[in-house]
């Protein structure tokens, strides 16, 4: 009886390991679909996986981003006091927050002004904590803004 129940077994956990690799897959298609940067941290602060836009957006690769701690990313570039303050102030008193607003300047892309919404999840298979953080590049639309407001400016200036 006992041979019978141990392959039964051992079938039944390779089945639930093929579905983690497929909910994986999964999940990693979904990701790169996303048109905003998105960067998915291990409890740890260290990269689990970056999506296509997050790479693109600012000039990373994926073998010297995954596994690394976030502030060492990019020469120390994400060590930014107010990505500190959301990942180990703010972010562990709560399950999420959005609409962050952040402005840095990266040495080799210039000036970002970000939105960045953040969540916590568990995952129950691997009891691991996981954060994943989406960034909305909103640069170029600050500065449509602040060229209307100039407009805006000049045009009252000439018509009293």
């Amino acid at each position: 009886m006992n041979r019978i129940e141990r392959p039964a077994m051992k079938s039944h956990h390779k089945l639930k390991e093929l579905e983690i690799q497929d909910a994986l897959i999964y999940a990693q298609a979904i990701i790169n679909m996303v048109h905003d940067p998105v960067i998915i941290l291990e409890d740890d602060l260290r990269v689990a996986i970056a999506n296509r836009s997050f790479y693109q957006t600012f000039e990373a690769k994926a073998d010297q981003t995954e596994g690394e701690f976030i502030y060492d990313l990019g020469n120390r570039q994400w060590d930014i006091p107010k990505l500190r303050l959301l990942l180990e102030k703010i972010l562990p008193q709560t399950t999420s927050f959005e609409d962050f607003e952040m402005e840095h300047e990266f040495p080799l892309i210039g000036k970002k002004i970000m939105r960045l919404n953040a969540c916590r999840i568990y995952l129950k298979v691997n009891h691991k904590k996981m954060i994943i953080i989406t960034i909305k590049d909103i640069t170029d639309q600050r500065k449509i803004v602040e060229l209307q407001q100039k407009i805006k400016e000049l045009e009252s200036r000439s018509h009293p």
